[in-house]
């Protein structure tokens, strides 16, 4: 596994962090439930419950990340090593919210469709703040009849990097064995007999290049990111 994809994985795990944390953005906020995330080849296992979230990473066995919105923190942990590392929460500002006040979300019904089974209405969404109107984002969403209106798949698009050729273009993100009401209070919580450190890289337990490129051998196969 190359630097460079290395690299394309981190942001589309905490893409789905932000996603999850932001879902109410194209629906109604649900209260509970558990899904996989499917997106770039990547299947993310997940949780919400209230205002907290929980995002399984794909590219390291044991490696979870728990968002707590009430609490303003993260919490990064590792069941292999049983290590834990808080933080505070650092995007929280930007993470669009449908209750936020200077929240305006436009939706358009462009038709319907099915997925996984799913009857599904299909939605053309432009998002901004009244603070930033400038700055207007894009996304084509299906919410899910049969599932009270989740939003069981998103496709945004994604701006150019000047510095990297060929990037940009569109990102989709899909659920599937979505299951409401199915979260846990104990999801949410470290357990007692982990011991909390002081960095990310502890708690992934990476000491340099070589350690990393290690990790990255055990994805599970069929779960690498697509060549840039």
């Amino acid at each position: 596994m190359s630097r460079m994809n290395f690299r394309y994985l981190v942001p589309i795990f905490f893409m789905a962090v932000i996603l999850l944390t932001g879902l109410s953005v194209f629906a109604a906020p649900l209260d509970n439930f558990t899904a996989t995330m499917v997106s770039s080849g990547m299947e993310m296992p997940m949780a919400k419950m209230g205002t907290k979230s929980r995002v399984e990473n794909p590219g390291m066995k044991g490696l979870v990340t728990i968002s707590l919105a009430d609490a303003k923190k993260t919490i990064m942990m590792n069941s292999v090593t049983k290590t834990y590392f808080e933080q505070p929460v650092q995007t929280q500002e930007r993470t669009p919210d449908v209750h936020d006040p200077d929240m305006v979300l436009d939706k358009k019904k462009v038709g319907t469709d099915t997925i996984d089974g799913h009857p599904c209405i299909k939605y053309d969404t432009v998002f901004y703040r009244k603070s930033k109107p400038e700055e207007k984002h894009k996304a084509t969403i299906w919410e899910a009849q049969d599932l009270s209106n989740f939003t069981i798949q998103t496709e945004v698009a994604v701006p150019a990097n000047p510095d990297h050729k060929g990037s940009g273009g569109k990102m989709i993100m899909k659920f599937k064995d979505i299951r409401l009401g199915a979260a846990t209070a104990s999801m949410f919580e470290v357990p007692k007999d982990y011991k909390k450190v002081n960095s990310v890289p502890e708690v992934m337990g990476i000491g340099g290049m070589g350690n990393m490129n290690e990790m990255m051998k055990k994805m599970q196969k069929g779960q690498r990111p697509p060549k840039p």
